[in-house]
């Protein structure tokens, strides 16, 4: 596993403790980028609401970045996004059903639905009552 090392963009950057990234997902993203012939092109995460836990991530491959987004060497995330997966793993993995992107270890989540796509957030309330 490496750690994410955010490289120099016009956007602002990704600390090096925001998320991690596997070798794995690091293979994945060069890979679809040669497909593509682009490289250019980076790992769009994002959290959106549904899934069967309240809250799902997505993925997809994408060169536009807004004000808003967190730019690092290989992924693009938007502020709002990275409150829900900070200190995650994101990998790639290949297994006989399926192979894809995946936020792994993630200290947000509560609980994750067993595809693991969605998840549930912490309450970090003091009070729960």
């Amino acid at each position: 596993m490496m750690n994410f090392f955010a490289k120099r963009f016009h956007r602002r950057m990704l600390s090096t403790d925001s998320i991690l990234i596997t070798k794995s997902c690091i293979n994945k993203i060069n890979e679809l980028r040669a497909m593509q012939n682009d490289p250019k092109l980076k790992l769009r995460i994002f959290v959106d609401s549904g899934g069967c836990s309240g809250f799902q991530y997505e993925f997809k491959m994408d060169d536009q970045q807004s004000t808003d987004n967190l730019i690092g060497s290989e992924v693009i995330v938007d502020e709002l996004s990275l409150e829900f997966i900070k200190g995650s793993t994101i990998d790639y993995k290949m297994e006989m059903i399926q192979s894809s992107f995946a936020v792994t270890n993630n200290p947000q989540s509560e609980s994750a639905c067993g595809c693991g796509s969605s998840f549930a957030l912490k309450s970090f309330g003091k009070d729960s009552n």
